[in-house]
């Protein structure tokens, strides 16, 4: 029912072999010219993963930035941020809004394919691709369902189900996917509800053509905890062009300065329609269309401290009601053909993603407060919003040739034309473009051996510029977009079957965004991230799985603007480093069933973070972490079912820390917390 790089793949395994993001999906990860690091099904059931952030914490170069991590996590991927609106992908296809927690429970893998991506995907960041791939329907019956807790106080129940028939209509096959639960971070008043229902449906009425269906509706309602946010960089001198900004003190991580009543209640429905055609085993015909649709309110709770000493400051309300749209369309040829010895694999496509922003912001709300000792604010009336809705239309043609010289030499190349388009449709103008840029990528993989694989690429990337955060003085404003360039060389090495070691390093500029220190978000200048990475996942024997990873990053400002601006003094930010950007990350987590008794495995998790610049200026660091992780998983038939007990405690050590900075904010992190659960399949 499924594709080749499904119903290929390993099963129970930490590491993947194929890939199924961008233009390199169905090929095998060691033949991928790119870093890629694949989150399995069994890894995110092993560590009970639930939001985004617990999966790609095992992904080295990956940091939570701009955002408190009870709701949702902005990413950052080699220091550079993760767009809401482009780089997260359904499927491999449909381009879906991160402003809301995702459902993991209905996700087979996560996988992260690192850097610029604009030939396949347009205009996105090269910060990378983070895909999530929906579970498949199974050739058996299947019908499983988990009940789920944490020691806060959270819990609920999952199920999941699916079959596959064959009829006079050909063969069809479905999975089901509901969730609902009640959450509580362990933070004061933050609790809320959680819910999920999807579906994926595959119908192969003919051996040729396969026709697929996936949608999910999901949920997330909770109080939003107060984090803190600075009203400005402190003042630059001439002297002293880059004061140092002392930082509030880290609280009980179980305490909110915010109010009861600042909910953040977020809906999303996402439907991806795909239909593939082979003309014979070398071609074949693939069109997809689909839908990502994000409704939010929130009351955004900030806290801007003006003595970090006594606790004094102002509490910011800021109410928001947003919409977020986007459709895409895709149609893409992909084939294979002989040109004397040399073999190609080509892939011809059009692309279109339409994304639509209705994005007001209410007038802010302000209190005099104490971060030490809160006082108790009554909810106001709901505020009178207004605002424009913005629209991206990005179209592209794009063309990929992988050639085959030899068995051990093989080259690649694509070039993407674009037309590219920022609009106000309520004042009905052009606001940027149209423009129509090309942009190119090639590279060279050898294989000496077939089990491993050396590899260049230079690839340039489209990217459309993060939008303002809603703390700026121009809060969600869309700046004009910007192009990238990424190098990359590495070297993957699979010294047995299913344990692969990679090693790459990466150097990519790119036009630079950022706050100022007036409070006014811009794009400035050029920035440069380099560094090398490396990573070990799989299984070392049969009773040993590991997910090891680290990333050393340089990441710096290499240009900006003038630095005098007559009568503030402005200093230029040439050299410093970029904000929430640790040098160093580094994790690594296992499984160990053991031997004299398979029926239980042990895990755990060591996960490291570097310290990170607050601001543009750096006039303030926060400091480097690490937390630890411990579980068990206990596995037994009872009534003649295999049933699965799991316990999993989340930083045991319970380390106070900031969990995400940028933009003069501070996110700190969430209480430690054990989480259980059972799970029975019939």
């Amino acid at each position: 029912m499924s594709e080749i790089v499904v119903t290929a793949d390993r099963k129970n395994s930490f590491s993947a072999d194929y890939v199924q993001a961008g233009s390199f999906r169905g090929a095998r990860n060691l033949d991928t010219p790119l870093t890629i690091n694949v989150i399995t099904g069994e890894v995110l059931k092993s560590q009970q993963a639930i939001d985004l952030i617990d999966a790609l914490r095992n992904t080295a170069g990956v940091s939570s930035n701009s955002n408190g991590p009870a709701v949702y996590n902005n990413i950052t991927i080699r220091g550079i941020i993760v767009d809401t609106r482009s780089n997260f992908r359904l499927d491999g296809s449909l381009p879906i809004i991160s402003s809301i927690a995702f459902p993991l429970e209905d996700k087979d893998r996560v996988e992260v394919l690192k850097g610029a991506s604009a030939l396949y995907y347009g205009f996105s960041n090269p910060a990378g691709i983070v895909n999530l791939t929906m579970k498949r329907p199974t050739s058996e019956p299947l019908l499983s369902a988990t009940a789920f807790g944490d020691s806060h106080g959270g819990g609920g129940g999952a199920v999941d189900a699916s079959d596959t028939w064959t009829g006079p209509y050909g063969k069809f096959g479905a999975r089901v996917n509901g969730l609902f639960a009640d959450i509580d971070d362990g933070v004061k008043y933050s609790t809320g509800h959680r819910y999920m229902i999807s579906g994926a449906f595959d119908w192969k009425p003919i051996d040729r053509l396969t026709f697929s269906l996936d949608v999910e509706n999901f949920e997330k309602n909770i109080v939003e905890p107060a984090t803190f946010r600075f009203s400005s960089a402190p003042t630059a001198t001439p002297a002293n062009p880059f004061p140092a900004l002392a930082l509030p003190p880290l609280l009980n991580p179980s305490s909110n300065f915010g109010p009861n009543w600042a909910s953040n209640d977020a809906t999303e429905t996402n439907v991806l329609g795909k239909m593939t055609y082979k003309f014979n085993d070398a071609w074949s015909f693939t069109t997809d269309a689909g839908v990502s649709h994000l409704n939010r309110f929130r009351y955004l709770p900030t806290f801007a401290p003006t003595n970090v000493a006594t606790g004094a400051g102002t509490l910011t309300i800021s109410p928001q009601d947003a919409i977020f749209t986007t459709v895409s369309y895709r149609a893409e040829i992909d084939g294979t053909f002989y040109t004397g010895p040399l073999l190609h694999e080509v892939m011809i496509g059009a692309q279109r993603a339409i994304k639509d922003s209705f994005a007001p912001v209410a007038k802010k709300l302000n209190f005099a407060d104490n971060f030490f000792t809160p006082i108790s604010i009554a909810q106001p009336a709901t505020p009178k919003f207004t605002a424009d809705t913005t629209r991206i239309d990005d179209q592209g043609l794009y063309f990929f040739d992988r050639v085959k010289i030899t068995d051990w030499l093989q080259v690649l190349g694509g070039v993407r034309q674009s037309h590219y388009t920022e609009s106000d449709k309520t004042l009905g103008q052009d606001t940027f473009g149209p423009d129509t840029p090309l942009s190119y990528s090639y590279g060279g993989i050898l294989k000496p051996v077939p089990w491993a694989s050396i590899y260049g690429t230079y690839i340039e990337g489209l990217e459309t510029t993060v939008v303002a955060p809603s703390t700026a003085v121009n809060a969600n404003a869309q700046l004009g977009p910007t192009m990238s360039q990424q190098k990359e060389y590495g070297l993957k090495i699979e010294p047995r079957r299913g344990l692969i070691f990679q090693v790459a390093y990466f150097d990519i500029t790119r036009g630079s965004t950022y706050v100022n220190s007036a409070n006014v978000y811009v794009l400035d200048g050029q920035a440069e991230y380099k560094g090398e990475e490396l990573s070990l996942t799989g299984e070392v024997n049969r009773d040993l799985s590991i997910y090891a990873s680290a990333t050393f990053l340089s990441a710096k400002q290499i240009s900006a603007a003038a630095t005098v601006s007559s009568p503030i003094f402005t200093p230029s930010i040439a050299g410093k480093r970029i904000e929430g950007t640790p040098e160093t990350t580094a994790s690594v987590s296992g499984e160990y069933k053991l031997p004299f008794y398979r029926a239980v495995s042990l895990t755990a998790g060591v996960y490291y973070t570097g310290n990170q610049a607050i601001n543009a200026n750096n006039n303030a660091f926060i400091p480097a972490y690490t937390t630890f992780d411990l579980g068990a998983a206990y596995q037994r038939e009872i009534a003649g079912h295999p049933t699965v007990f799991r316990v999993n405690a989340q930083n045991v050590a319970n380390t106070r820390y900031w969990a995400a900075t940028g933009g003069l904010f501070l996110g700190e992190s969430l209480p430690g917390v054990v989480k259980f659960s059972i799970s029975t399949t019939y």
